[in-house]
Order: structure tokens, then sequence, then C-alpha cells
């Protein structure tokens, strides 16, 4: 009887997620359970969920109608410790891999396009060594020091949960699509192996030899997001949010939440609350808010130093892991750049940014000390700084150029200017656009309503900033430039999430989140009737991507804090 319903509820599944969503988007509930006998898992669709199952999940396929679908995935604590934390680990990765198989695909798919198009859509030679010697590094490592250091105990859960995804999505994955552990990576580490595929190689960029034209192109390429930290001027409130740069074949969205709790009782924050992709077991954007009242984001930092590529080495562990970890371990802004810069993989470099929730009082308008603080990496060096003193400035912007004066020296911006001075424009921590632009109107914002505008802005062809160039703003679209400004790219801002401290002090834990390049002052991306994808159909590969995007804003309520 169990291996009907076993049946019934894959095609269910399947039914749900081949359909247009009409009036409500289809909603399915799934707990899985685990044999102690035979070691294995398997997987139901219920009404409802089993707090006895050792981990439920409910998935909303929403993606057509509000540009993401949600995902909450929970390990139930019981106080009789029914279940190991790797077995709970490893069960909400195997609900994930079995709810997201057809999405977990779509994007597998898209990012392969985009990121190897030019190699025969195949992870080179030397990304796959340092994959497999990275995998076997965080599991061995992890297994030898778990018992007595909870980083590495969680760096294992972690690793668990990857395992559970990838054995959930092959379990029902057809034949022609199911993908090996290697290249899962993609899906699950796609941010890190933009500087692996630099790893153990000469085919690197030559930034002394470029033209200023190449170079501006190669870090638009590898530039992910602004985000903002904004002070109401009358210190009502606080809004900290961000959008996401990527390529437009990489917008099918999932927003997430993780309540993992553990035997042992260790770490600070149970739920994770993040913006993601089918399959990533972190935000990748990065956006997170966590139930230890800890807002976390960050803007990727370019690299202009070719050199920094050779300190890159597998035994480490990479930075959407560490992120991970991180988050559940830490209980204040400090702990948190404490923890993620240990076993620093120099992969995906950015400036985290924290805001501890615990040390910041809006009636009183106080921020105590290290309540704000940022970390910025690079390979084999990281640096943290407290910045509260901006919030009394009243903002902090972020926008992909290194604010640590090291690392903006470490990572070749103050030579690359000095060699090249016409990309100070670009390059220049105060004197490029986006913080002239946050500096010009960020005494505007006085409600979210007005954050919101800030976030979407894009007015390129009136603001003297962006030169006539669309990619030169807040929230990017490459997809408008000319030829006068630079070849148009389906490339650019791609959502906005963020948080009102105010409302998250009164017990409103909400995240405003939208889907979708800027269209507050532009006209709304459609494939149908762009040129970008003309110019380069394999790079902008974007199957199963929606083809319109003109999606509302939504007030996500977090489902699986505690009540």
């Amino acid at each position: 009887m169990k291996a009907f319903y076993i049946l019934l509820s894959f095609f269910l599944l399947t039914f749900s997620n081949s359909k247009e969503p009409k009036e409500e988007d289809p909603k399915t509930i799934m707990n899985c359970y685990y044999s102690k006998t035979s070691g294995k898992y398997f997987a139901e669709i219920s009404s409802d969920i089993d707090k006895e199952a050792v981990a439920s999940a409910t998935y909303i396929n929403s993606y057509q109608t509000k540009g993401w679908d949600f995902l909450t995935i929970s390990s139930y604590d019981k106080s009789d410790y029914k279940y190991p934390d790797d077995v709970k680990s490893y069960a909400m990765g195997y609900l994930e891999g079995i709810l997201n198989k057809d999405r977990i695909f779509q994007i597998y798919r898209n990012l392969m396009y985009y990121s190897f198009y030019d190699n025969d859509n195949k992870i080179p030679e030397n990304v796959i060594n340092y994959l497999t010697k990275n995998l076997e590094y965080m599991k061995t490592k992890s297994i030898k020091n778990m018992d007595t250091d909870p980083y590495w105990e969680h760096v294992y859960y972690i690793y668990q949960q990857m395992l559970g995804l990838f054995d959930g999505y092959n379990s029902v994955a057809e034949n022609e699509k199911k993908i090996d552990l290697i290249y899962f990576q993609m899906v699950v580490a796609n941010a890190d192996i933009e500087d692996i595929v630099y790893y153990n190689t000469t085919n690197r960029p030559n930034f002394k030899n470029m033209t200023k034209e190449e170079i501006k192109t190669f870090t638009s390429l590898h530039t992910h997001c602004s985000s903002l930290v904004k002070v109401a001027n009358d210190l009502s409130d606080i809004w900290m949010g961000h959008n996401t740069w990527s390529t437009y074949g990489s917008m099918i969205r999932t927003f997430k939440e993780y309540k993992f709790v553990s035997n042992k009782r260790n770490e600070k924050s149970k739920v994770v609350v993040f913006s993601s992709y089918p399959g990533s077991l972190s935000s990748i954007d990065d956006f997170y808010y966590l139930d230890s009242k800890l807002v976390v984001m960050e803007t990727t930092n370019s690299n202009l130093n070719d050199s920094l590529y050779d300190l890159l080495k597998p035994e480490t562990i990479l930075t959407w892991v560490r992120v991970m970890v991180a988050n559940r371990l830490a209980s204040s802004s400090e702990e948190w750049t404490e923890i993620f810069a240990r076993e620093n993989s120099g992969t995906y470099n950015n400036q985290f940014q924290i805001l501890d929730l615990n040390k910041i009082d809006l009636e009183k308008k106080k921020f105590d000390e290290k309540a704000f603080m940022i970390i910025e990496q690079i390979p084999d060096y990281t640096e943290a700084a407290d910045v509260t003193d901006y919030l009394e400035k009243g903002y902090w912007p972020s926008y992909n150029i290194p604010y640590i004066k090291t690392i903006y020296e470490k990572m070749g911006f103050a030579e690359m200017i000095e060699e090249k001075p016409s990309l100070y424009d670009d390059f220049d921590y105060s004197g490029s656009d986006r913080p002239i632009i946050f500096r010009q109107y960020h005494s505007n914002i006085n409600s979210i309503e007005d954050y919101k505008k800030m976030l979407r802005y894009n007015n390129y062809e009136e603001d003297e900033c962006s030169k006539k160039d669309a990619s030169k703003t807040i929230s990017s679209r490459y997809d408008l430039n000319t030829k006068g400004v630079g070849k148009p790219y389906c490339y650019g801002a791609i959502d906005v999430k963020f948080v009102s401290v105010k409302e998250l002090m009164e017990g409103k834990n909400i995240v405003h989140i939208i889907s979708g390049p800027s269209n507050d002052q532009q006209p709304t991306f459609s494939w149908k009737n762009t040129t970008c994808y003309q110019s380069n159909p394999d790079l902008w590969y974007h199957e199963d991507v929606v083809e319109t995007w003109n999606f509302p804003w939504i007030d996500y309520e977090v489902q699986l804090f505690d009540k």
C-alpha cells in the first residue's frame, strides 16, 4: 500500500508542476520518512505537515504568476531525539531535490549555457579537479572535527543536505536529465565557480593588456548587486535591502525558508529566510533574515588583480557553505564575521554586511557598538570593520567596490585607476556612478515606498551620472544599451529584497520582494522584443524563463519563526 501512495504522490507532483497556475497557485506539502532498518528515505505528498516525519516541506508553484516559487523546509526537533542530525539534514535536501526537480534542471541547463557556452557546455578540467578535491576536503575535515567543533559539525550537516538534494533530484529525474555530483555544483556553488574557473590555469583575464572597454565588459558580467542600508531621517526606521545583478537566464527564482534544529541545540539561528534559486542551498544573491535577529546581505567585489587567483586552493570551504554556517552559529554581527572568515576559499569575493537588530533601539534612537559590520574577502585574506557610525550618518551604500583600503588595493583598484585614469568613473570608491547617485537621493527616502523606488532606480537617459549608459545606475538594465555606450546584454538587476527594521521589531516578520528587471522608469523587459538575445542566442539561453516581467511587489510573511 505504501508503494501505491509513493507512486500517487509523484503523479500528483508532476501534474501540479505541469499546469499553469489559475486562480490559486498550486501548493504541495511533502513529508520525508526514514527507515532505520534499511537506511533509506522516502517522500510522500500529504494534506498536512507530519511532525513525526524526519522533515517536511511546503512548495508553492507561483513562478508564472508572481516571479517566485516559495519553498519552506523544516526538520522538526523532537524531545526524544528520534533522528540523528545528519539524517535530518539529508532529508531536508532530499525533499527539495524531489519537489524542485523540474526547476532545478531548468536553471542548471541555463547556467551551463551561460557559464560554459564557449567550452561546448562542459565544465573545464581544472574546475572539475578543484571541485573534486574540495568536496573530499569538506567531507573528510568535517567528519574528523565535528565532535569537537560546532563549525565543522554544521559544515558536515550542510554537506549531508547537499547529498540529499543531489540524491532526491536524481531519484525522480528522467534518465536524460540526471546530473552527476560535480556537475550538480553548477546549481549549488555557481557563484564560487565564477572564480574557480581561474584556478591552476593561465587562461585568466590580463587586465594590463585589456582596453578600457574590455575591462568594463569583463567586470560588468562579473558584478553582482547594489545594496543600501538607509536610516529614516527621523530615525524611526531602518530599511535594509538589495538588488541582484545577473544574467536574465537565471531568473528562475525561489524564495525559501529553512528550519533546522540540531540535537545539540548549539545553533543560534534555527530559521534562515532568503531569496534563492532552485537547488541552491544558500541565497547566492545573498540576502538573509535570521531568527537570531541578524540581517545579512552582500555585493560582489570585482577582482582586477589576476595574480590573486594563484592563491586559490581546494582545501578550503566555499563561500556558500561558510555563509550558511555563519548564519546558523552567529549570535552577533561581530561573531558572524569571525565565523565566516574561517576556511576562506577566496572564491565569490564579496562585501558582506550584517545588521544586528539586538543592538538597535529605534525608540531611543540608539545604535550600540558593532550593530552594523562588514567583512570583505579575497583569496587568503579577510578583513572586518565596524561601520555603525554610517547608520548615524544616515545610510550605507554598497556597489561592488571594496570599502576597506587593504582589500581595495589588493584587488587592484588603485593601480587600475593610476594606469588608466579614464576608469575613475567606474572604479573609484566615492567617485563612480552609484555612490554619487546614492549620495544625491538617499535623503529623499522617508518611507517604504521611497525605498522601493531607490532600489529600482534607473533613469539612465536623464541622470547625468549614468552618461546614457543603462548599466551605470542602481538597478542596471544592460539590455537597454545601444552601440553608442556598449553592446546590449541580457544582464542586469533582476529583483529587490528588503526588510523594515521597524516592522520586524513590531513582530511583523515581513520581507518585501519583487522579481524582474526594473520597469519603474523603463519599459518592462520581455524576451520577445529585446535585442540582447539576438546578439548571442547561445550565451543568453533562457528556456523556461518567464517571457514578460511585470510582476507586483509581494509582502512575504515568514512562516517558520516560532510563534
